[in-house]
């Protein structure tokens, strides 16, 4: 009787490990880009199997009057890949916009991003970027 019982357990446990790990053995690995913009600042990306993830990126940005102004972005939501494994998205956030397009090409991924910033909302003088090309290779 004891037999059967740590059987009929051990069974049991087997079936629930099966059913938790499932939706686990197929999930992408998440691979990391670190690469710079061509203004030599860092950007990092994360890719999964049909989307990327734009991590952290660092721009100088030029605003009205002259001044300059160095941002750190990140935060951003996901971004699925298209065909080609081409991206494009805008992702805005309460005072900034981010524009972004690009391609993973083999273990890298290359593109162009912009950054668009009002310091204090709408209406407070505007910080923008030209189109930075960047380029990030796979870190294993």
């Amino acid at each position: 009787m004891r037999f059967r019982l740590v059987i009929g357990a051990a069974m049991v446990c087997a079936l629930i490990l099966a059913a938790v790990g499932a939706p686990f053995a197929g999930a992408a690995p998440k691979r990391l880009y670190k690469g710079k913009t061509v203004q030599k600042r860092p950007v990092r990306i994360t890719k999964r199997a049909d989307s990327i993830k734009m991590r952290h990126f660092t721009a100088a940005l030029r605003c009205h009057g002259g001044a300059r102004l160095v941002v750190g972005e990140s935060g951003f939501q996901r971004t699925h890949l298209q065909h080609g494994n081409r991206f494009s998205d805008v992702q805005v956030g309460t005072t900034d916009e981010v524009f972004f397009r690009g391609a993973v090409r083999g273990k890298v991924v290359v593109g162009k991003l912009r950054v668009k910033d009002h310091l204090r909302g709408k209406h407070s003088p505007a910080c923008a970027s030209k189109w930075l090309k960047f380029r990030a290779p796979l870190r294993g």
